[in-house]
């Protein structure tokens, strides 16, 4: 039932950068997003008091959001909005279209069998019906763990636990399994301390129960809505936060097959190892779910069970068979989360999810249409102006031991960088073919499925493919990869105001660079540094090292908690920020020299990046949930650690954008 939402929120916390070549393939509708959004700075706001507000607040204000937009941030929802009405007429074609490829052919079948209403309703009442039959049938737990397990590799949409492949921690070039899940619907904790939202949340789910199944007794429905709910309430007490949980990825819990199946009897992991390589180990960052399950199958009625996999698996399918329990699902995201006024035009939804399946197929057909001779030298020349002032930074740096720094240093010098779009079949790393159907939803989703569980068994049996992209090309957002020590920046994020190809050196160092220098200070925030220049989890720092670190990083996880920020939660991503913008500043200005109107475009630059409109519900959620600090915090608690920036806005001791300096930041 959270599972749309979380996906809507995902993409939020995973934005990063942008950019848009105006010629190509189309124009976003002129109202919305304009070919080059201005950003005038406020006249009646001092930028030492407030630099969020001397940047943004005139874009700001003058922003309308979309009543089906929950969040714009303009330098990644404006390419964002203008790439999708480029996919979106691409994809309204694509079924005209003659000789397509099998790869083409995919994406069609996908987004007809979506863009049918009827069809679609159909569908969805057949998956309904027959995964109600197939659970009425099982008699026992156990039976209901077999069932699953064994259907998780025929695309299953909701297991107990999900299995994937992740990089060895000593030997990334090996992959072992990974096992995860959490049976906690809502978005976070916290949300389960709201009586009125958890008295909306227990009706929500009665009346899933009273859509499927419409001879039930209402008191019969409320009565497994609450079992459920206290189902829930009952995981959250072992659950980990969601600061915990980010960190527990950059640490060591593995296990071998045979040591998870008797660790965990009840939930038969020996069905789902059944085809995997037998040397492959198992990593569980977040075991409490497994420890969990498998405690409280035997003890809780097969029944709850049953009915947590209803909602599991059908809740976030019912859409046009279902318009009644859809619009109380919907309604209730807005009301709590921010969910936006009204939903997106089927097209857009249809072409969304082939977005989301088919991303890299999606972008080969499209991206040396949209970004015809784009010129790499120019990106490469700047992420690589970024790399050498970070090096010479380690150099310089005051605190490090020798061992330290030649550990960072070596990070950072190997580091590889895959810049605007992949080269080869091995980058471009397809899903494998699957003949789709024109005319049913749900048989596709569990093909793709499917299909997505056949590569990751495959790719279980063969060495690491380092040189995949974790996202396509016409991607707004950016990624560094600790496993592999490598740093992606697709073409999507390369357009006004992150990138402009008519800038320049200082306007994109400002910019881009900035992003550069975030990614790559990934590789050395405070889960980054764990992992050495190989991408093994082996610690390249002196004890004395660790603990100046930590000691420096707490500075940082202070300041944002007094901005309303979880600073824990908000480390890697502060951190990373810290490091970008401060070595893109130095590799603008060798030295400190340049003129003070250069000085002034560059943060300024830096600063309308951050630039948005947000619903306050959302904004809510994005702080309990996202692991970036809101657009103000980014933009105000990043300048305060730059002394140039107060002395190029000439800001005095005790303004709000300065600090004294024992209490700036330094990391590298």
């Amino acid at each position: 039932m959270n599972h749309s939402l979380n996906r809507v929120a995902l993409s939020a916390l995973l934005a990063s950068v942008c950019l848009f070549s105006a010629t190509g393939y189309a124009k976003a509708p002129s109202s919305e997003i304009p070919e080059k959004r201005e950003f005038p700075l406020s006249t009646t706001t001092n930028p030492c008091e407030d630099f969020h507000k001397y940047v943004c607040s005139e874009a700001e204000a003058s922003f309308k959001l979309r009543p089906d937009r929950s969040h714009h941030l303009f330098a990644f929802s404006d390419s964002r909005e203008r790439l999708l009405e480029i996919k979106k007429k691409f994809m309204a074609e694509l079924p005209q279209k003659k000789g397509l490829s099998e790869r083409s052919e995919q994406m069609r079948d996908m987004y007809m069998s979506c863009m049918d209403p009827k069809a679609r309703a159909n569908s969805e009442k057949a998956e309904v019906k027959k995964f109600q039959k197939d659970l009425k049938d099982i008699e026992t737990t156990e039976e209901l763990v077999t069932y699953v397990n064994t259907h998780a590799s025929k695309g299953l949409f909701g297991p107990f636990v999900w299995m994937g492949n992740t990089p060895d921690l000593d030997n990334p070039k090996k992959l072992n399994i990974i096992i995860g899940g959490s049976l906690m619907n809502l978005p976070d904790h916290k949300y389960y301390e709201d009586a009125k939202l958890m008295a909306d949340y227990k009706k929500l789910l009665t009346s899933f129960f009273k859509a499927i199944d419409p001879k039930v007794k209402a008191a019969d429905a409320e009565k497994r809505a609450t079992d459920l709910v206290e189902l829930e309430k009952d995981f959250i007490k072992v659950f980990p936060v969601a600061a915990v949980r980010r960190q527990r990825w950059s640490e060591r819990f593995l296990s071998t097959q045979e040591d998870t199946i008797k660790k965990y009897p009840n939930l038969k992991f020996e069905i789902l190892f059944k085809k995997t390589p037998k040397d492959a180990l198992v990593s569980q960052p977040i075991a409490e779910t497994a420890t969990f399950l498998n405690e409280e199958l035997p003890k809780r009625p097969l029944a709850v069970w049953k009915d947590y996999l209803l909602v599991k698996n059908l809740s976030d399918q019912m859409d046009d068979a279902y318009p009644k329990f859809f619009q109380q699902n919907f309604d209730f995201e807005k009301k709590y989360f921010g969910g936006p006024d009204t939903r997106s035009v089927r097209a857009e939804r249809c072409t969304d999810m082939v977005t989301e399946y088919f991303m890299k197929e999606l972008d080969a057909a499209l991206v040396d249409q949209v970004f015809p001779n784009f010129d790499e030298k120019k990106v490469q020349d700047v992420a690589e102006s970024i790399r050498a002032s970070i090096l010479e930074g380690l150099k310089n740096n005051k605190w490090l031991s020798s061992e330290g720094k030649k550990g960072a240093i070596a990070k950072i010098k190997v580091a590889r960088l895959q810049l605007v779009k992949p080269h080869s079949d091995k980058e471009w790393d397809f899903m494998p073919i699957r003949k789709y159907t024109k005319t049913d939803l749900m048989v596709n989703k569990h093909l793709y499925r499917e299909a997505a569980h056949s590569k990751m068994m495959k790719e279980l049996q063969e060495p690491a493919n380092q040189d995949a992209w974790g996202m396509g090309p016409l991607t707004v957002n950016a990624y560094y990869s600790e496993n592999e020590n490598k740093f992606v920046l697709p073409i999507g994020i390369l357009q006004y105001p992150f990138y402009n190809k008519d800038g320049s050196l200082i306007e994109n160092l400002g910019a881009v660079g900035a992003v550069v220098g975030h990614e790559l200070g990934h590789s050395i925030d405070d889960n980054g540094a764990k992992y050495d220049s190989e991408g093994r989890l082996k610690q390249w720092m002196t004890q004395k090292d660790v603990f100046d670190f930590a000691a420096r990083q707490k500075k940082l996880v202070d300041q944002f908690n007094k901005a309303e920020h979880d600073g824990r939660l908000t480390l890697g991503e502060n951190t990373a920020d810290l490091v970008g913008m401060t070595f893109a500043y130095n590799a603008a200005f060798p030295e400190g020299k340049g003129s003070v109107d250069d000085k002034k475009k560059f943060f300024v630059a830096y600063g309308r990046l951050w630039c948005s409109v947000t619903r306050p519900d959302f904004e809510k959620l994005m702080r309990k949930t996202d692991p970036h600090a809101s657009g103000a915090a980014r933009i105000n608690e990043q300048v305060k650690q730059q002394p140039a920036f107060a002395e190029v806005f000439q800001c005095k001791a005790g303004d709000k954008m300065t600090l004294p300096e024992n209490e700036r930041v330094q990391i590298w």
